[in-house]
């Protein structure tokens, strides 16, 4: 059986293709299988054979498939750790021992999405503010307090380093915080709408230290399931890029302090027609935090939360009918900017409710690490730093991500 990952169209050298992606990053490099395996990915649920396989080829190409090509292809699945089984049920139990006993969550990208020397990451990060959409690094008004909440992408950076830097851009003229909750967003499937890890993040720039004390009265007042899959901080990008940024800027700072979170999609909540506040769960986890850190400002420092987003996800790549073009990236900016109106009036209800009526068919990720830094933050307003897109030269896929900042 086929795991949940992620499958989307590619073109290699003028030819169509499939790329496989393990979202959990358990599944350790990504494989790029002809156009046609996709129909034999989707049979790969446990309720066919061979037989039902090549039987469902005839009736769809009208040839036949030989039992040795797909012995093939079940056989590359399973060795790269695609299919559910006992090859992968080992691996993941090593790999998810090997995690719970290191003091640290590595940094998984390094070398990948970004520079893992800390020289040649200083120049990457650099260069995003000099980038023609970045912010420059003229001296910018200086804001009346620190600011209390940030909101910064988590597309790669490559494709959205400008708009980063819009947001990091912003700290670098006040005072550090003592204490970052970083709420990043859950790419694969949870239980719980609260993931913590209470391990240091590694960059190249050194570790960022968890406020493993404030974590373990989190986990306490909250129960078993905020620890319960913290395993899935292994593999998501979204805390990890921004431990990369804050640690560039507080490299030599030794006091502070990082509260790493996951936020769980909302998904079910919006299918059962429900609100985040009707489910006892999610505002139980999230009001406790609220209390703590509401105590832990008062008694030790100030507290930045700060929300690891992107916007809408459209095209092809992520299940839609329709290909980008240029009145559709229109149709999403105009969007994302009414979203974004209502993040910045910091209407937490009105955001919720504009993406949740639509059923969430833009699939706007950020939706429950926007909607919670709003709720910590008692409905703070804010101000639109940065917008942008990218967009796949082939139509395939839109992505949009903002920065935001709230005094």
């Amino acid at each position: 059986m086929l795991r949940p990952v992620e499958a989307f169209p590619v073109k290699i050298q003028g030819q169509e293709a499939i790329c496989l992606r393990d979202p959990n990053r358990i599944a350790p490099k990504s494989l790029f299988l002809q156009a046609g395996a996709a129909f034999v990915l989707a049979l790969l649920d446990g309720q066919n054979d061979l037989r039902d396989i090549q039987a469902a080829w005839m009736r769809r190409f009208g040839q036949l498939i030989p039992f040795e090509d797909i012995e093939g292809l079940i056989s590359q699945l399973d060795e790269n750790l695609y299919l559910e089984g006992e090859r992968f049920d080992r691996f993941l139990a090593e790999l998810e021992a090997e995690f719970a006993a290191s003091p640290s969550r590595p940094a998984m990208m390094a070398g990948q999405a970004y520079a893992a020397d800390p020289e040649d990451l200083t120049r990457q990060l650099e260069a995003f503010y000099h980038h023609p959409a970045g912010p420059g690094r003229d001296p910018k008004p200086a804001l009346l307090k620190p600011p209390r909440g940030l909101v910064a992408p988590h597309i790669d950076f490559d494709r959205g380093g400008h708009c980063y830097a819009w947001a990091y851009d912003r700290l670098t003229d006040s005072q550090p915080p003592g204490l970052v909750v970083v709420l990043g967003t859950a790419h694969s499937p949870t239980e719980n709408y609260l993931i913590a890890c209470d391990k240091d993040l590694d960059t190249p720039f050194g570790p960022l230290k968890c406020e493993k004390d404030l974590m373990a009265d989190l986990a306490a007042r909250s129960g078993p399931g905020l620890k319960a899959e913290e395993f899935i901080h292994r593999g998501e990008h979204s805390v990890e890029f921004q431990a990369v940024w804050l640690k560039s800027l507080y490299r030599n700072d030794e006091e502070i302090r990082v509260l790493p979170l996951l936020c769980g999609s909302f998904h079910r909540i919006v299918e059962a027609g429900r609100g985040p506040e009707d489910v006892e769960a999610y505002r139980n986890a999230r009001d406790v935090l609220k209390e703590l850190l509401y105590q832990w400002e008062k008694t030790k420092g100030r507290v930045l939360i700060l929300a690891s987003v992107d916007l809408s996800h459209v095209g092809p790549q992520f299940g839609d009918g329709f290909r980008i073009t240029g009145p559709v990236q229109q149709e999403i900016r105009e969007h994302d900017l009414e979203l974004l109106r209502l993040v910045t009036e910091g209407d937490s209800q009105g955001f919720y409710l504009k993406i949740a009526q639509e059923q969430d068919r833009r699939h706007v990720c950020g939706l429950p690490s926007l909607y919670t830094m709003l709720r910590l933050l008692d409905d703070a307003e804010g101000q639109l730093l940065s917008y942008d897109q990218w967009v796949d030269e082939t139509g395939q896929g839109l992505v949009s991500f903002a920065s935001l900042i709230f005094p």
